[in-house]
């Protein structure tokens, strides 16, 4: 077993209301962790901790044994940290391709003048939508694409910046039976690379089904992070 992220004693309130107390989470390498609660649970919170959106008032958080202390969000995608929100962050009016490259579109001199290489673009893309299973045209404007295939868009950028870590935050409310099995299948194939994914879900079959491990939070809470074998 190799922990690859984990916090400890992680604190965080707001206006005198504990919204994550004391929280000890492991997050192993190449394993799928599910993440469930009600809501209020302080699920969304602890994320935020993690994705350097807050920082805790107490404790810490250690990823590949050393400190991990994001100021920002940037801070915690520079770290490796994706999250695929339930409100996926994808500029609608781009293409996929545009979405994917947005901090750094591949170039090519003419002369003096940089140009993007649109080739090059569209080849990349190519390729990374082929790992996720996404049979579009690499400019296809994400506006004319369905939830199922905005989220492996969003998967896809995810994997981009090779992210070692990547979070699902409530990933199938909007999708049909079909694509949620398609991510499911592409979660495992995540884990499989070794990559580690943190579900978040409030549904326990769709958690059951998923995950490696599950930890239950209620009220702020760690109630308890067990293999999925001692929850059946």
């Amino acid at each position: 077993m190799t922990i690859l992220f984990e916090t400890r004693s992680l604190t965080k309130s707001f206006f005198g209301i504990t919204a994550v107390n004391n929280i000890s989470l492991e997050v192993e390498e190449g394993k799928i962790l599910g993440l469930i609660g009600q809501n209020g649970a302080g699920k969304s919170t602890l994320m935020n901790l993690i994705g350097g959106v807050h920082q805790p008032d107490s404790g810490q958080m250690l990823l590949a044994d050393k400190a991990y202390t994001p100021r920002n969000p940037a801070d915690a995608k520079q770290a490796g940290i994706a999250f695929i929100h339930q409100e996926l962050n994808l500029f609608t009016n781009l293409t996929i391709a545009e979405n994917i490259f947005i901090d750094g579109f591949p170039t090519r001199r003419i002369g003096p003048i940089r140009f993007i290489d649109r080739g090059q673009l569209k080849r990349e893309t190519a390729s990374i939508l082929e790992w996720v299973g996404l049979d579009v045209p690499a400019d296809t404007v994400i506006e004319t694409m369905s939830p199922g295939e905005r989220q492996l868009a969003e998967i896809a950028k995810a994997l981009y910046f090779d992210a070692r870590i990547i979070i699902f935050d409530e990933p199938t409310t909007s999708l049909t039976a079909r694509e949620t099995e398609r991510l499911f299948e592409i979660m495992r194939q995540l884990r499989d690379t070794g990559k580690a994914v943190i579900y978040i879900s409030h549904i326990l079959k769709d958690i059951a089904a998923i995950s490696d491990s599950i930890a239950v939070m209620r009220d702020g809470v760690l109630m308890a992070q067990e293999s999925a074998e001692s929850f059946t």
